[in-house]
C-alpha cells in the first residue's frame, strides 16, 4: 500500500515540480506550549437530593434529583497548560529519529452545593453512614494528570520539503502516566467527612503511523500525522471512605491488575521556516486513550465490595505551537 502511495507522489511531484527546499541540517531541538482539554466522562451521580423540603431556593427539589455528577467536574476543568520538548537527529533526507515527551498537565474541576439536610452522597451506601445522607454541604473535587513520553523512527519515503508532496511512515514506542483522584467532602451540623478514590495507570507499548504533506513553497508545510498503538496497562484502584467526622473508616480499599489498552492520535499541522535554522509550528491534535482505570468508571456507592474497571477511555484535545532549532 505505502509503495503504490509513494509512486502516486512521485508522480504528482513530477508533475508540481520540485520546491527549493533546505535540507542540510543533523539534528535539531523543539519546544512547544501546548493547551489541552481532558475531556469526556462516563458520567456517574455523585451527589443526590435527599426529597427533605427546606423551603431553601434551589434546594427543595425531587427525591434522588442529581446535584453533582461527574461531568460536572470535567467539564469544569477546561483547557489547561502544559509543554512539549524533543531531540531529532536526520541520519539522511531519508529518515528521522525523534525523542518527545509532552506533560506538565494538571486538570482541575470542582463543584459545591449547599442545601441544608437535603444532601445525600448518590447510592444505597449513604444509609450505612451518618455524615453521608442529609447532609448540609458537599464540596467536590477531581484531579487529573497525565505525561507521555514517546521514541520514533520515521521513515521519509519522499523527502521531505524538497518535493511538492512528501509521504513518510513511522514505528516507535510510547508511554502513558495518567493519575486521577476524586474527593467529595460531606458536612452535617458542622461536621466533614471525607470520600477519596485514586486511579494510577502506567502504560507502554508500540506506535505506528504515517504522515502526508504538501510544500507550496520553500519556507511553507501544512500536513496531517496519524499514530496508532496498542498498550500494555498497569493500573491501580485505591479507595478511601471516612465517617463520623473521618473517625470511621467505612471503605479501605486497594485493587491492582493488568490489561491491553490503545491510543490513537491525529493532529493537521503548519509549518513555517523563514530559515534553515529554526522552524515555527503549530498544531490541532486530539489523543485518545481508551481501555484504562478512569476515576469516573471507578465510582461506587453500592455495596462495600471493591470493584476494578479498566474500560475507562479519555480524549484530550487542544492546541501545540513553538519553535524548532536546526543544526
Amino acid at each position: 500500500m505505502w509503495k503504490a502511495v509513494a509512486c502516486f507522489v512521485l508522480v504528482l511531484s513530477s508533475v508540481w515540480g520540485r520546491v527549493a527546499g533546505s535540507y542540510d541540517n543533523y539534528f535539531a531541538l523543539e519546544a512547544d506550549y501546548v493547551l489541552l482539554r481532558r475531556a469526556n466522562s462516563h458520567n456517574k451521580h455523585l451527589v443526590s437530593a435527599a426529597g427533605v423540603f427546606t423551603g431553601t431556593l434551589g434546594c427543595d427539589k425531587l427525591e434522588g434529583k442529581a446535584f453533582i455528577e461527574t461531568k460536572d467536574l470535567i467539564h469544569d476543568m477546561g483547557f489547561n497548560s502544559g509543554f512539549s520538548a524533543a531531540v531529532k537527529a536526520f541520519p539522511s533526507i531519508w529518515s528521522t529519529w525523534e525523542l518527545r515527551y509532552t506533560g506538565g498537565f494538571n486538570w482541575k474541576g470542582q463543584k459545591n452545593k449547599s442545601c441544608p439536610g437535603n444532601l445525600n452522597l448518590d447510592g444505597s451506601l449513604a444509609f450505612e453512614t451518618v455524615d453521608y445522607q442529609f447532609a448540609d454541604r458537599v464540596k467536590s473535587r477531581l484531579r487529573s494528570d497525565m505525561y507521555t513520553p514517546e521514541f520514533n523512527f520515521w521513515r521519509h519515503m519522499t523527502p521531505r520539503y524538497l518535493d511538492h508532496f512528501s509521504v513518510s511512515w513511522m514505528a516507535g514506542l510510547r508511554y502513558f502516566r495518567i493519575d486521577e483522584k476524586l474527593k467529595l467532602f460531606f458536612t452535617k451540623n458542622n461536621q466533614t467527612s471525607r470520600y477519596r478514590l485514586k486511579t494510577d495507570d502506567k502504560s507502554f507499548g508500540l506506535q505506528l503511523g504515517g504522515m502526508l504533506e504538501y510544500n507550496p513553497y520553500h519556507f511553507l508545510t501544512w500536513g496531517v500525522a496519524v499514530k496508532v498503538g496498542g498498550l500494555y496497562n498497569r493500573g491501580r484502584v485505591q479507595t478511601l471512605m471516612e465517617d463520623e467526622g473521618n473517625t470511621v473508616t467505612i471503605r479501605d480499599q486497594d485493587r491492582s491488575g493488568s490489561n491491553f489498552a490503545y491510543m490513537a492520535q491525529i493532529y493537521p499541522y503548519l509549518e513555517i521556516r523563514p530559515t534553515r535554522h529554526f522552524f515555527f509550528n503549530i498544531n490541532y491534535q486530539v489523543l485518545y486513550v481508551g481501555n484504562v482505570v478512569t476515576a469516573d468508571r471507578n465510582v461506587r456507592f453500592h455495596g462495600t465490595h471493591s470493584i476494578f474497571n479498566h474500560h475507562g477511555h479519555i480524549l484530550y484535545h487542544g492546541f501545540t505551537g513553538g519553535l524548532q532549532f536546526n543544526f
